[in-house]
């Protein structure tokens, strides 16, 4: 977990090296480091508990997307497409054997961004400045919808009885198709920096579903 932690601190770095070496644009392609939180219920209790148990899953990863200008000049239309791996806790619950399960899911997306509150910024080589007649947009909401599929890596633990009792664990993979709606409240700290906190709700094709709670920083370049 906290090799998984230092990976996506990197990543962020290395993304604001890179964004800053660039000539960066408030408009168009971006990249995000997300963190993410998952809860979802397991259909499981366990002995002595009144309600199923609730899994849980903390991780993180990566999105590349696109902004476009295309609807409204007080609205922009985003293209995501993301990666995330979500690390189990200990105390989740699993049938058939299972001892633990790691997800990756991979989503595309499409959002839909809604500004409400604007600044002064007169600067020419901005897009969005000369489309707001010398202002910028600081704070939006954003609507959207995903849709995408996970690699879920099962950790089976098996027990043989002989001279003693002996552990040992397999794995074996499932895929599973996903999709789901979200949306969440941006905050644009600079031009081409932005702070995202938003909430998903993803299904898979049995109806079961989870709740996100992520974490992201856009940079534009």
């Amino acid at each position: 977990m906290k090799f998984t932690i230092k990976k996506l601190l990197l990543a962020c770095l290395l993304t604001a090296c890179f964004g800053n070496i660039l000539t960066a644009k408030d408009i168009g392609l971006y990249l995000a480091p997300k963190f993410i939180f998952n809860i979802g219920d397991s259909g499981i209790q366990k002995e002595g508990d009144e309600k199923n148990t609730m899994n849980m899953y903390i991780g993180g990863g990566i999105s590349i997307g696109y902004n476009f200008d295309v609807l409204s000049k007080y609205s922009t239309l985003r293209i995501e497409f993301e990666y995330l791996y979500r690390n189990p806790t200990p105390n989740n619950a699993y049938l058939n054997n299972i001892q633990s399960m790691q997800m990756h899911t991979f989503l595309a997306a499409a959002y839909y961004d809604i500004n409400f509150i604007y600044i002064n910024y007169d600067n020419k080589d901005s897009i969005r400045s000369v489309m707001h007649k010398g202002k910028r947009p600081v704070m939006s909401i954003y609507l959207g919808f995903l849709v995408g599929g996970a690699l879920n890596t099962c950790i089976m633990n098996t027990i043989y009885e002989y001279n003693g009792l002996f552990k040992y664990s397999s794995y074996y993979n499932e895929l599973q198709f996903l999709y789901g709606a979200g949306g969440g409240l941006a905050f644009h700290l600079t031009p081409v920096l932005s702070l995202d906190l938003g909430y998903r709700i993803i299904l898979n094709l049995e109806s079961k579903f989870t709740h996100d709670a992520a974490v992201s920083v856009r940079f534009n370049f």
